[in-house]
Formats: C-alpha cells, sequence, structure tokens
C-alpha cells in the first residue's frame, strides 16, 4: 500500500477574521500543530508514504512557517472552495499511490495516537474508506482507496467529500473521535483548544 496525507489548507478564514493557520496553537502556527500529527519527526508516520500540504489564500505568508522538507501546491481554483481544491490535489498525487488520507489543517484537537489508529484500520480493512466519527456523521481524516480517486477528482463547490462519505455509507469504517469535531472557524473556537 502507498498512502498519500493531503492537508487541506487552502481557505481565506473569513469566519475567523485573520489567517487561522497562522494561529498559536500550542506554541506553534495551527497548521504546523495539525501537519506535526501526521509525522514522526522530520518523516511521516509508519502508514504514510508521502504527502503534501494544498495552498490558497495567503499561501505566501503560510509557506513561511511550513518545515522546508514539506511538498505544498497552490491551488488554481481555491477560491471555489474545498471541493475544488480537493479535486485538483487529487491530480497530483503520485500514479502508484493506492490510499488517500485527507486531512484538515485546523482540526487541532487531533493526535498522532488517534492518526495511527487509522492507518492500522486501513491495513484491515484496505478496500473501505476509513473515516473520523463524530457528532452522529462521518467526516475528516478520510481515507480513501483508489476506487474513489476518480470521483474525488471531480468534486466541485464547498462541500469537499462528505457526499461521498454518504453515497458510499456501506463501505465506510467510522472510527470515534470526538476530538475530530473539533475545527477551528471563529476565534470563539480557540476556548476549547
Amino acid at each position: 500500500m502507498k498512502t498519500e496525507l493531503i492537508l487541506l489548507a487552502a481557505g481565506q478564514s473569513k469566519r475567523f477574521g485573520g489567517i487561522k493557520q497562522l494561529t498559536d496553537i500550542h506554541g506553534q502556527p495551527m497548521i504546523c500543530h495539525c501537519l506535526s500529527q501526521y509525522r514522526q519527526g522530520e518523516k511521516w508516520l509508519t502508514g504514510i508514504t508521502n504527502g503534501y500540504v494544498m495552498l490558497g489564500a495567503n499561501a505566501e505568508l503560510i509557506n513561511e512557517v511550513l518545515p522546508n522538507n514539506i511538498t505544498r501546491y497552490v491551488a488554481s481554483s481555491w477560491q471555489l472552495g474545498m471541493g475544488h481544491t480537493l479535486a485538483e490535489s487529487m491530480h497530483l498525487t503520485a500514479i502508484d499511490t493506492t490510499h488517500v488520507l485527507i486531512a484538515l489543517a485546523d482540526q487541532v484537537a487531533l493526535t498522532q495516537n488517534l492518526v495511527i489508529k487509522m492507518l492500522q484500520k486501513l491495513n484491515k480493512y484496505p478496500q473501505h474508506i476509513i473515516a473520523a466519527k463524530y457528532a452522529g456523521v462521518v467526516g475528516a481524516p478520510t481515507i480513501f482507496p483508489t476506487q474513489y480517486f476518480s470521483q474525488l477528482s471531480q468534486l466541485k463547490g464547498d462541500k469537499g467529500a462528505k457526499t461521498m462519505l454518504q453515497q458510499y455509507s456501506q463501505q465506510v469504517i467510522g472510527l470515534t473521535m470526538p476530538e475530530a469535531a473539533l475545527d477551528v472557524d471563529t476565534p470563539d473556537d480557540l476556548k476549547f483548544v
């Protein structure tokens, strides 16, 4: 198996009223804090072959805080929403990639242990979609196997892959992760960090 991480960080953070990806979380920019949950020091966690960050709004400023050894891309259509950014990112994956782990750069409560549990579940069920389960729904982070890549590459708008998780609910294995429910959209959300 070859799993690539796609960390989505292209949004404009309108509701936040600033560049949320740069907001301090435990002594580092939010984007670096979130990225570090998928890494062990300078390397990816076991089970992640490669990964990259998708930027958009404020890309130059965010780019400055990312570790030098992280691949990053600027989505040309980030203004059109998460679906467009995700679709564009799918065209950047290596040809031999078997799975993509789609993650968000504002889920600040996720931990390495939770990511490791997802990767372990993937090893047991490589043909299934592995998704975080919280507040009665399934969502990001999510691991999709190759049979869904074509559909992911055609997403549009601001919905991301949530409709696919509903459409293929019989193929989804949900891992209970209440921590995934916290994504920082407004400054008030920082009270829970």
